[in-house]
């Protein structure tokens, strides 16, 4: 248990060990049959540190890993944007970044949740009732469930053009990711006009937000936004309210359709998940305490299924990873997915979905190797709202619906360049 792999193979002229011939060798059909098969294949013959491409190299380690995020904004960045031609962001849009997501933080603090739940409850309720009696799929349903989720958060009131806009942009930028396209930045590009045509959408919808008065007492990013006692930038102030709520979506929405695919995977833990629910009387506070095994079932569900399957940050100064020299400029990449397969790392088999493991007193895993929001600097703020949306949305699914999903075995798993999503589901609810 929690061993870690010390077997290498002789690489490229780099001394990192890895395939050979760079991403438009063979190796490349093998990895887009089977992403996270073919990486971990790779981690078995290369050890824990290889080179997956010229200048891209990738960690399986959780202590390396760990290391890598903890230097975010120092050492490293998070991967340069293919439409902005690969730049990485200067060191004052960094810190304009970091700026908005300590704005924004104070909303999402555990602590701070119970007050603010109930609306994000009712919001997920009226949701997954609109639904009924239509078959859906999850994978798409799953964008504007979760952004009406969240909007309560942020604004005292509905919006509907800021859920209109947030869906835009999220498109927008989705489809440019799964381009996967390497646009120079002078070079005309319809991908980049139409994601910087549908940000300024949203910077249109806050804008006038941000200048009007907002009640006393609401709890929302907007009223902290408001109440601080010097005046935010503008740019900050967009970003804590629309791009921290842009940037969950990905995450919380694939999240959300693994949700629905185990409830109906798991009938027996549906099942426990309902009687628990029923045993609550209804969730007033914080589903983490109120529903144990329904907040173990959700994390199961981000280890099995983590949302954002593969990240990266990318080396701005050489660093070292265990015995291996990564030069400047390397795209370091890690798999939240791996880790959380790899049984070196897990005190029970990670191959079964076993919610169970969470409920006992000590962590099923090593240090590091549970990575569904990330960590460090650029690590997910939302991580507990985030858990605790899939917990109230599977006690509301078992507790009011039910559930069909034909076709359950038929449902492959989408390795996207952000998101990790199910294809070929189809899902209906109806009431109880």
């Amino acid at each position: 248990m929690f061993q870690r792999a010390k077997e290498t193979a002789p690489g490229p002229r780099d001394g990192i060990p890895g395939p050979r011939g760079g991403i438009l060798a063979r190796h490349l059909t093998a990895y887009e049959a089977d992403p996270a098969g073919f990486l971990d294949d790779c981690r078995r013959r290369y050890g824990d540190v290889f080179r997956f491409d010229t200048g891209v190299v990738v960690v399986t380690d959780p202590d390396l890993v760990a290391d890598v995020l903890a230097r975010t904004n120092r050492d490293s960045v998070p991967n340069a944007n293919p439409l902005e031609g690969g730049r990485f962001p200067t060191a004052e849009q960094t810190q304009r970044w970091m700026d908005a997501r300590q704005l924004a933080a104070p909303t999402f603090r555990s602590a701070a949740l119970p007050a603010r739940l109930p609306v994000v409850r009712d919001a997920l309720a009226a949701d997954l009732d609109a639904l009924d009696g239509a078959w859906f799929d999850p994978a798409e349903a799953c964008w504007e469930i979760c952004v009406r989720a969240l909007v309560p958060l942020y604004l005292p009131d509905e919006s509907p053009a800021l859920v209109d806009a947030v869906l835009g942009s999220f498109d927008a930028a989705r489809g440019a990711a799964e381009a996967a396209v390497r646009v120079p930045s002078w070079m005309p590009s319809r991908l980049r006009r139409r994601v910087r045509d549908a940000d300024q959408r949203v910077r249109d919808t806050i804008g006038p937000m941000l200048k009007t008065d907002t009640p006393a007492g609401t709890g929302t990013v907007l009223e902290h936004i408001r109440t601080q006692p010097d005046a935010v930038p503008d740019d900050v102030a967009m970003a804590a309210m629309g791009f921290t709520l842009l940037g969950a979506v990905g995450t919380m929405g694939a999240a959300w359709s693994w949700i629905v695919y185990h409830l109906a995977a798991h009938p027996e833990a549906a099942d426990r998940i309902r009687e628990e629910a029923a045993g609550a009387g209804g969730v007033t506070g914080d589903p983490a305490r109120e529903l144990p095994y329904t907040w173990a079932f959700a994390q199961e569900v981000l280890r099995v299924r983590p949302p954002a399957w593969l990240l990266g940050r990318d080396a701005v100064t050489a660093v070292t990873l265990g015995d291996v020299e990564v030069p400047a400029g390397t795209a370091v990449m890690f798999s939240p997915y791996l880790l959380h397969h790899d049984e070196r790392w897990w005190t029970h088999d990670p191959r079964r979905f076993v919610p169970e493991r969470w409920l006992g007193a000590g962590r099923p895993h090593a240090p590091g190797a549970y990575l569904p929001f990330a960590s460090g600097p650029r690590g997910c703020v939302g991580a507990h709202l985030g858990l605790a949306v899939l917990a109230l949305t599977a006690a509301h699914i078992t507790a009011r619906k039910h559930l069909a999903v034909p076709g359950l075995d038929a449902v492959t798993t989408h390795f996207g360049p952000s998101t990790l999503t199910p294809s070929g589901m189809r899902a209906r609810l109806t009431p109880r």
